[in-house]
C-alpha cells in the first residue's frame, strides 16, 4: 500500500498536537520532497510501502536515549515497511533556527541505504548535497559516532550535527523497537 501522505507544516502541527497535546511552532522552511517523492528516490521502482507508525512508551524513549546517549522528544515514529523488508523513516530534528525534516531508508538488517532532506530553511540547504548525505550510507546502529564520522558543513554546523544525532536515534529506534518486534513475531 503506497502512502500519499504529504508533509506540510499544518499536518505536522496537528500530528504533534494530537500526540503530545502541545502545538508545535509553525515551520517556515523550503519544502523539497513529499513522502511519496522521497520513497521513489530511496527505493527501486515497484517497491510498495506499508505504514507502520508507532507511539513510543516512556520506557522505550528512556531505553533509546540511554542506549545511544541521544534525546528522544517525539513519541510518534513515522515508519513504512517495504515489500522487500526494508524500512523508511520520516524524522525531524531542530537545525540552527527551525526543524529539518528528512527521510531515512534502512535495509532489513538496519544499514542506512539513503537519506533525503525533505524540508529545511533554504539558507541551510547545503545539507541536501548528495556527497554529504552519502556519508551515512552503509552505517548501522553503533557504527556512527556523533563526532568525527560525519563531516560538519560550515554555515550549517548545527543542522549537520543534529541530523547525525537524528540518524543515530532512528538507528537505535529501529534496533530496539522495530527489529525487536519482528524477532518476537
Amino acid at each position: 500500500m503506497r502512502s500519499s501522505f504529504t508533509l506540510y507544516p499544518a499536518a505536522i502541527v496537528a500530528t504533534v498536537a494530537g500526540v503530545t497535546g502541545v502545538a508545535a511552532p509553525a515551520f517556515a522552511g523550503a519544502h523539497y520532497l513529499t513522502i511519496e517523492q522521497a520513497q521513489r528516490l530511496l527505493f527501486p521502482k515497484g517497491t510498495t510501502f506499508t505504514e507502520d507508525f508507532r507511539v513510543l512508551t516512556d520506557k522505550q524513549m528512556r531505553d533509546i536515549g540511554q542506549y545511544r546517549g541521544v534525546t528522544v522528544t517525539d513519541r510518534q515514529v513515522r515508519a513504512w515497511k517495504t515489500s522487500t523488508g526494508d524500512w523508511m523513516f520520516v524524522d525531524h530534528v531542530v537545525g540552527k533556527d527551525d526543524n529539518v525534516y528528512y527521510a531515512l531508508a534502512l535495509s532489513a538488517q538496519g544499514a542506512v541505504k539513503g537519506l533525503e532532506v525533505m524540508e529545511c530553511w533554504e539558507l541551510y540547504s547545503k545539507i541536501r548535497m548528495p556527497e554529504w548525505r552519502a556519508q551515512f550510507t552503509g552505517r548501522k546502529d553503533g557504527e556512527l559516532r556523533r563526532k568525527g564520522d560525519i563531516e560538519n558543513i560550515s554555515g550549517v554546523t548545527l543542522s549537520s550535527r543534529h541530523i547525525t544525532d537524528g540518524v543515530i536515534r532512528v538507528l537505535a529506534t529501529h534496533k530496539l523497537v522495530f527489529a525487536q518486534t519482528a524477532s518476537q513475531g
